[in-house]
């Protein structure tokens, strides 16, 4: 009876240090070390072999697993009858490495950092990164795939309509995670497109019970309002940076405020919503002349009282430039912060005279006046001196009726606001 062929794995040398494995088939006359296992440390070596017997690579021709004991990470061949290395899965990635490089040993680690030795002739790779790589090159296969099959459908659909659906294609699994694995983290890598892809994707999924936990979704709105809050506050820097004061930069300043007015919760320190910039508050004689303009008309969003808010820059005067009004530390206040706090209570004034006027022809009537609040933002503490900023202060705290609010002094409080959101406030 002949004898019955041969293939399979064998240990050919047990030394005390390692065993020494061989492939061997006897129908193809193969012979040939496959593996060695080292007794001492958690080290295993599989040398590839091709179908026909010899290396399996042109110039890898060992494989070096250190620290996964009794098992492989992903992606490498534990059979020697498939002749070890990597798997059909990473083919692309070994024919990149043999095109590119002399490497000839590829060393695969537990834990560890990715690297190519100094002389390129050994590639170290941990597992993370091979985990890594190996998804991202299944999903590529994953598309071939499907793209070989859609192709025969649509062709065999084409011969035989009757018989052979047209395929429709799916969403292949890890698409998102690969593609952003390869982005650089630029957003001008994304077009238009993209951008407004990601957002409607993002809305679906956001409603979508179980898809995002509490704890995500409460990190992720605290990215996004981070963000935020820096946009803002660079674009409020920005506005500071203008060095001279101009009719255009007070529009400027009133379309910021007009734009981000949420800011007036914060300016009053409770729920404040914009009721109406360039609001009409009252003051028409019988010629229909010298009615009375606020720059922003603002509600409590609780009680309903209304507050008055005029603005000028942060370029504005504070205190009236040149010599102290007496000695040489007491100093007047500017025309424009006095004429700016007669403005606004001159207006608070007319609109309550008015009120019943204003609420019968409003058409949101949800609104009330009790002894409402006046607001003057305007100029820099940062230009005054120290002796300017002592009368201002003076000033300041002994106005009963209008806050007196500088441009720096909210910067500072949406500085604050940035702190407290990402947790480094004590």
């Amino acid at each position: 009876m002949a004898d019955e062929p041969i293939r399979e794995e064998q240990l050919k040398r047990n030394l005390a240090t390692k065993e020494v494995y061989h492939f061997v088939d006897s129908e193809k006359g193969i012979d040939q070390i496959c593996r060695e296992v080292f007794k001492r440390s958690d080290k295993v070596v599989h040398y590839p072999i091709g179908f026909n017997g010899g290396p399996k690579y042109s110039k890898v021709k060992q494989f070096i697993y250190e620290g996964f004991g009794n098992q492989l990470p992903v992606g490498v061949s534990k059979s020697s009858s498939r002749g070890l290395g990597f798997t059909k899965v990473l083919k692309p990635l070994i024919e990149f490495i043999e095109a590119s490089f002399p490497t000839d040993t590829i060393r695969i680690i537990k834990t560890g950092e990715s690297a190519f030795s100094a002389d390129r002739k050994t590639l170290t790779l941990s597992e993370s990164d091979l985990i890594k790589l190996h998804e991202v090159f299944q999903h590529n296969l994953d598309i071939q795939k499907q793209d070989r099959e859609v192709l025969a459908s649509e062709e065999l659909h084409n011969l035989f309509p009757d018989a052979v659906d047209s395929a429709e294609r799916e969403y292949v699994k890890n698409s998102i995670s690969t593609a952003l694995s390869t982005w650089k983290q630029s957003l001008d890598e994304f077009s238009n497109t993209d951008k407004e892809a990601i957002k409607e994707l993002f809305e679906k999924l956001m409603l979508a019970d179980g898809f995002i936990s509490p704890e995500s979704l409460l990190k992720t709105k605290e990215t996004i309002d981070e963000q935020y809050i820096d946009d803002v506050i660079a674009d409020y820097e920005k506005l500071m940076q203008q060095k001279t004061e101009t009719e255009n930069l007070e529009k400027k300043w009133q379309g910021f405020l007009k734009k981000h007015s949420w800011i007036f919760s914060y300016i009053f320190s409770f729920p404040i919503i914009l009721h109406e910039d360039e609001a009409y508050v009252g003051g028409k004689g019988i010629s229909n002349k010298n009615g009375k303009v606020t720059d922003f008309l603002v509600k409590n969003n609780l009680t309903n009282n209304v507050a008055f808010i005029e603005i000028k820059t942060h370029k504005t005067d504070l205190v009236k430039k040149g010599a102290a009004y007496r000695g040489n530390d007491v100093f007047s206040m500017s025309s424009d912060l006095s004429g700016g706090i007669s403005q606004v209570l001159n207006q608070r004034d007319n609109f309550q005279k008015q009120f019943a006027i204003h609420k019968m022809n409003s058409e949101d009537k949800g609104f009330e006046t009790f002894n409402s609040k006046c607001v003057v933002l305007m100029g820099s503490i940062s230009d005054l001196s120290d002796k300017e900023l002592g009368s201002f202060e003076l000033f300041r705290s002994n106005s009963k009726d209008v806050e007196i609010l500088t441009f720096d002094e909210l910067l500072a409080r949406f500085n604050n606001l940035k702190e407290l959101m990402m947790g480094k406030v004590n």
